[in-house]
C-alpha cells in the first residue's frame, strides 16, 4: 500500500518494522481485547481485530489514522513536532 500525502511525499507500508507506522487500539476495545487474552485468547488474531494502523509522513509529520471504516483521516501536528514519534522504544 501507498498513499500521497498532502505535502507531495508518498508514504508506504511495504514491509515490516517501519519507523513511520504504528498501531493503536481504541480505548473501548482495550481492555477488552487484554481479557480475552488472558483468558486464553490467541494473542495475534485478538491484535488484528481491535488494532487500526497510523502513519507518520517523513516530510511534514503529518499523522495519518485508519478510521473504524478501514479510511485515512490526516492530522498536521504544531511546527515544532519531528518524525519518528511512532518509533518503538524497547
Amino acid at each position: 500500500m501507498k498513499f500521497v500525502c498532502p505535502c507531495g511525499a508518498v508514504v508506504r507500508d511495504n514491509t515490516d518494522y517501519q519507523e513511520h507506522k504504528a498501531y493503536f487500539i481504541p480505548d473501548q476495545l482495550y481492555e477488552g481485547a487484554a481479557e480475552r487474552i488472558e483468558a486464553g485468547g490467541e494473542v495475534w488474531a485478538e491484535m488484528r481485530r481491535v488494532t487500526r494502523p497510523m502513519y507518520q509522513c517523513s516530510d511534514c509529520c503529518r499523522l495519518f489514522l485508519s478510521d473504524d471504516a478501514g479510511n485515512l483521516v490526516s492530522f498536521k501536528p504544531d511546527d515544532s513536532t519531528r518524525f519518528g514519534i511512532l518509533k518503538g522504544k524497547l
